[in-house]
């Protein structure tokens, strides 16, 4: 019982990351070491599983699939988004430098850990880094589309937003930024659902955001289904270039979150357009700093309470 509060736990953690644009909750589970077991988990939905399902073999399918292992991250997950989502909103709206210092933190102290998953650094790690690094910053450079409630445009986001979840350093919310579409999904309809489901109380377009909801939810499971046997290869054929590269993607993705923002990376014009710097005209820049230090603070307990659990 204690390993799957534990479990939630680190699943409630992941699904704070997955909310937040330029967070990777698959760098949070890496961290809290649970990303390579979440591959290998996901994977075993195959044709053996069937089998046991076919036959009646109930427990050998729960032990298959780690049953308690994947619902207790999951249930974690979902819990996340339902409690933390209407916060996370208001943080980011009243105290947004601080915010954003606060995860700004997170990266940065998570960049050391995903890189020594790698065995060795040569010529080609370097190489590789520097790949990823590049790939990541070239989203900068990308001029967020509208948002588009269209069905088929939504299962696509999930897809997105799956492959987003699954390689550390690429933030899936940050993704649907991008397409447009981060605050139909991970605000208007969380925020909907969730009062609904909290207040039991009949919120507006309850209906249609459910809609959303389970088509989103579609596409993000094939996706994750289909394109972690993919990640499982890389990591087990390619160990230290995949690391390479995440390690470099991670690094990328910091100017996503840099705290000193002149505008809203969700309205029109290229997230570099905004970028700025802190002046320490007074303590609000003294205080960010601050809370990067927290940040920082937060991943090194973070990756020792994982250790020890």
């Amino acid at each position: 019982m204690n390993q799957i509060i534990i479990n939630i736990l680190k699943g409630f953690l992941i699904g704070i990351a997955n909310i937040i644009p330029g967070l990777s909750g698959a760098t949070i589970a890496l961290i809290l070491g649970v990303y390579t077991k979440s591959i290998e988990v996901i994977t075993k939905f195959d044709t053996s599983l069937l089998k046991l399902i076919k036959s009646g073999e109930l427990n050998k399918a729960q032990k298959h699939i780690s049953l308690s292992f994947l619902t207790s991250i999951t249930l974690g997950i979902i819990v996340s988004f339902i409690l933390m989502s209407n916060l996370l909103d208001i943080l980011l709206v009243k105290y947004p430098v601080y915010t954003w210092s606060y995860f700004f933190g997170i990266i940065l102290a998570s960049i050391p850990y995903v890189a020594k998953q790698t065995s060795k650094w040569e010529t080609k790690e370097s190489i590789l880094f520097l790949v990823g690094l590049l790939s990541s910053l070239s989203l900068l450079f990308i001029e967020p589309s509208y948002e588009n409630q269209n069905l088929v445009f939504i299962f696509f986001c999930g897809i997105i937003g799956g492959v987003g979840m699954l390689i550390p350093g690429l933030s899936g919310s940050y993704l649907l930024v991008i397409l447009g579409n981060y605050k139909l999904i991970l605000v208007d309809t969380i925020q909907n659902i969730s009062t609904h489901l909290l207040y039991v109380t009949e919120a507006i377009d309850t209906f249609k955001y459910w809609k959303i909801f389970i088509v989103f939810l579609l596409g993000q499971t094939l996706c994750v289904i289909l394109f972690s046997r993919f990640i499982k290869f890389l990591i087990t054929i390619h160990k230290n270039s995949t690391f390479s590269i995440l390690s470099g993607i991670i690094a990328g993705s910091l100017v996503y979150i840099w705290p000193w923002q002149t505008n809203n990376p969700e309205e029109e014009g290229q997230l570099i357009d905004y970028l700025s710097h802190p002046s320490f005209q007074d303590y609000t820049d003294l205080y960010a700093i601050c809370m990067i230090l927290i940040g920082v603070c937060s991943i090194v307990i973070m990756e020792k309470w994982a250790k020890q659990n």
